[in-house]
């Protein structure tokens, strides 16, 4: 589809904001919450991540717009107002006004009125987006893609996918962008990314009175991990030595699902990361 955006912006005026946003939170690498105490993380952890939005390559002006709307929404408190609803993850969020450049940002209103913009998104992946039982979408992404769109002007169409299908579903034009908390870290050369927005962990998720204690207790263990994430890729590759010390390493379409059979205790743990097993502790689900 030719699009028309109102702005035009150099990759140059935006390249601090494409970086990394730094080192994640000093107490990511334990989560506890009062009122569900039946699960907790290890203290070492598989990794550090950064969260970004992936574009097909070669869509340089789509992801500058989409970034510089981002921080716009950053400055006039949007995305902290986002990260409010979403307690399990703001302390990861990065962008911060001090940063950005508000001369190379687009104007509020000057998208093509008649351009709608399709987010992809795993479908399943609590905080960042997913179904909700109604059917609607929720989540901090979600949210955040819909007021990029309001921010300029744009129609807003959600595209939810299972996450194993995210690049055919971005090559074959069904969505924009894949924007559901996606690892920069590894992909540098696959996507043209936007702005980095968030920070996050991969960690190790255990039930409270488990006997695993640290990551050389996973030894002879059934872990569980969702398809194609971060997790499961430094499994396969940072992290291999350790995975070739589990009894199993069962892989899951969704984190929802691995959960629930931890909780029924088919696996002893879950490689995880951090928001998204906080979130689920925190939500009961």
């Amino acid at each position: 589809m030719k699009r028309f955006f109102a702005l035009m912006m150099t990759a140059a005026m935006l390249a601090a904001s494409f970086a990394g946003c730094g080192d994640a939170p000093a107490d990511s690498a334990a989560a506890e919450t009062a009122d569900a105490p039946a699960f907790r993380f290890l203290d070492e952890t598989l990794g550090v991540e950064s969260y970004a939005i992936g574009f097909r390559k070669g869509e340089e002006e789509l992801a500058q717009t989409v970034s510089g709307a981002v921080q716009a929404l950053v400055l006039n408190g949007t995305y902290d107002a986002i990260g409010e609803k979403y307690p399990d993850i703001k302390d990861y969020l990065c962008l911060s006004a001090e940063d950005i450049d508000e001369s190379a940002l687009p104007a509020e209103g000057s998208g093509d009125s008649s351009y709608t913009f399709k987010h992809g998104f795993d479908l399943d992946y609590p905080p960042y987006s997913y179904l909700q039982d109604d059917g609607s979408v929720g989540g901090f992404d979600v949210e955040l893609c819909q007021a990029v769109c309001e921010y300029l002007g744009w129609g807003y169409e959600a595209v939810p996918f299972n996450w194993d299908a995210k690049d055919m579903e971005l090559n074959a034009g069904s969505c924009d962008c894949i924007w559901s908390g996606f690892t920069k870290e590894g992909r540098e050369d696959d996507y043209t990314w936007g702005v980095t927005y968030s920070n996050n962990t991969q960690g190790i998720l255990v039930p409270a009175d488990s006997d695993i204690n640290t990551l050389a207790d996973l030894a002879g263990k059934v872990v569980g991990v969702q398809t194609a994430t971060s997790a499961y890729e430094m499994l396969e590759d940072s992290q291999a030595d350790l995975a070739a010390t589990f009894a199993d390493l069962k892989v899951y379409e969704t984190y929802t699902i691995a959960y629930n059979d931890l909780k029924a205790g088919a696996i002893d743990a879950i490689a995880i990361d951090m928001t998204a097993g906080t979130y689920l502790i925190s939500s009961g689900e």
